[in-house]
């Protein structure tokens, strides 16, 4: 079948176009033959000289007599002509080229490029060059790795039941102890505290959007405190009040307050300041290896050879370890470690307390250090049932914002996590299109 009509279209939608009326129209001699062809055109509107083209033969003939490399020299004979303006022409000239071809078989395939030359001689076969390499690489990667690994700095401090905090330490650095690591959700759980001790004000705005207001700087206290009151404060209106759109742009200094909490923690002697040289071996190594595995990748598409996976999967794999012990290698020292124990025992109290209604929990107290200590998600319901029943957390401003949160303050507890806290398919073609070739361009 050849097919012309006017559409403004790329090479990719012409070979999509021509298989879709491939399969509408069935265009094989029987159920399954799968030996149809189409020379589909999508001309542009206004200039009908011009526009995309695609060769598509079905699959029976691919595997046959008009394989891949002879759709593509076909296609390269038709354009010269096509871009004279002579459609019906390039349409003459591949019909006697594929009728020749199904006549008389395709000539010999043209010699190999360099490229697949040289990709045939180191990645071709089980025993190539390639597959020496990366066996050789494999072993080697795997003892460095193994002679390494990274053991965590445990204090043996006992983890006991805490039903209150252990101690007066924040929640974001008694958060970022027990993960051995600082995220957004420690500065999340201190502008709930911040608000709770009256220096900041979470504030309603519509249904289900949120601002904060700078209250009172006098709470603040030096360090990272201070740098997030002046992200906020750097964003704020003539009144101090900080909208949703513009809480956005606060959190993209939200890095600089995340190395000032590391740092506090290090001058406390509670994370190593060495963590990153200690890393650097494991994650130097593993992208040596994926670069070594995307390189055999490159050849053995190349050379079609799927030997290649015999010698480069395990060097892969190896260097996805090799990452994974770059990360699990802990920032805390064996003191922080010992700090963290007893935070560590809050934090299983939260988890369970949070989903328990019967157990009496302040949440005005909890619910900062359950953010930060990653038990947030166990009070979703509970808070929901507490907002439902009229009770306004001190993290929200307590009694006094009474009347901002009249419906209940659980839209804008989900509104402050989304603003502070941080796809396609389709069938395939199973009919007379399905496993064809196709060659094109455009003209």
């Amino acid at each position: 079948v050849v097919f012309l009509q006017a559409r403004d279209a790329d090479y990719d939608k012409t070979v999509a176009d021509g298989r879709d009326l491939m399969e509408a129209w069935d265009i094989q001699s029987a159920p399954d033959a799968r030996n149809g062809i189409v020379i589909f055109f999508n001309l542009k509107p206004g200039d009908l000289q011009h526009g995309d083209y695609a060769v598509i033969a079905g699959r029976s003939l691919v595997d046959g007599n008009l394989p891949r490399y002879e759709l593509n020299r076909i296609a390269d004979d038709m354009q010269p002509v096509l871009k004279g303006g002579d459609i019906t022409g390039a349409t003459i000239l591949a019909l006697d080229a594929i009728e020749h071809n199904l006549t008389f078989g395709p000539p010999p395939p043209p010699p190999p490029s360099a490229a697949r030359e040289f990709a045939d001689a180191v990645a071709g076969g089980p025993l190539s060059i390639l597959n020496i390499i990366g066996i050789v690489a494999s072993a080697v990667a795997g003892w460095f790795l193994a002679h390494r690994i990274p053991t965590r700095r445990l204090s043996n401090a006992p983890v006991e039941p805490a039903t209150t905090p252990p101690t007066n330490l924040s929640p974001a650095l008694a958060g970022s102890l027990v993960a051995g690591s600082i995220s957004d959700t420690a500065i999340g759980a201190t502008l709930l505290d911040l608000t709770a001790r009256g220096g900041l004000a979470i504030e309603p705005v519509g249904k289900k959007k949120i601002q904060i207001r700078l209250v009172d700087e006098s709470v603040i206290q030096p360090g990272y405190e201070r740098m997030i009151w002046d992200a906020l404060a750097s964003q704020a209106d003539p009144a101090g009040a900080i909208g949703t759109k513009q809480l956005g742009k606060v959190r993209k200094s939200w890095g600089g307050i995340r190395k000032a909490i590391r740092a506090e923690l290090i001058a406390r002697g509670w994370f190593a300041s060495d963590t990153s040289a200690q890393r650097q071996p494991f994650w130097i190594t593993g992208t040596i290896l994926y670069t070594l595995t995307l390189i055999a990748v490159v050849l053995a598409i190349v050379a079609e050879s799927p030997w290649v996976l015999i010698g480069f999967v395990p060097l892969g794999m190896i260097g996805t370890l090799a990452l994974v012990l770059s990360a699990i290698i802990p920032n805390t020292t064996l003191e922080g470690d010992k700090v963290a124990a007893p935070w560590r025992g809050y934090q299983r109290y939260l988890r369970l307390a949070g989903k328990n209604p019967q157990v009496d929990i302040d949440l005005d107290t909890a619910v900062p250090y359950a953010l930060a200590l990653s038990a947030g998600q166990s009070f979703s319901k509970r808070l929901e049932r507490a907002s439902a029943a009229g009770y306004l957390p001190a993290w929200m401003g307590g009694p006094a914002a009474s009347g901002a949160y009249s419906n209940g303050f659980f839209p804008y507890w989900v509104a402050f996590n989304s603003s502070v806290a941080p796809s396609g398919g389709g069938a395939g073609a199973t009919g007379a299109s399905a496993g064809s070739g196709a060659a094109g361009g455009s003209f």
